[in-house]
């Protein structure tokens, strides 16, 4: 009984963990840019317009959004 508490809590914090991840890009054209405590730019995430997803750097709690024009492709 007591195992099964621990397995159980264990599986609470690892979700719980998986949730406090700060957010990013959910659209096409949107963008996130990270930064540290002292204003410098640590990471970016964006989802261009073809949807592909680009990362670089460490997500942080203290970001900025923006969001890119995506134009109708020429058929």
């Amino acid at each position: 009984m007591r195992k099964m508490i621990i397995v159980a809590l264990g599986i609470a914090l690892y979700a719980g963990a998986a949730l406090a991840r700060p957010p990013g890009p959910e659209s096409i054209g949107e963008f996130y840019v990270y930064f540290n405590a002292a204003g410098q730019v640590v990471g970016e995430a964006s989802i261009d317009c073809q949807g592909n997803l680009h990362q670089s750097g460490v997500r942080t709690n203290s970001y900025s959004i923006g969001y890119a024009i995506c134009l109708p492709a020429n058929d």
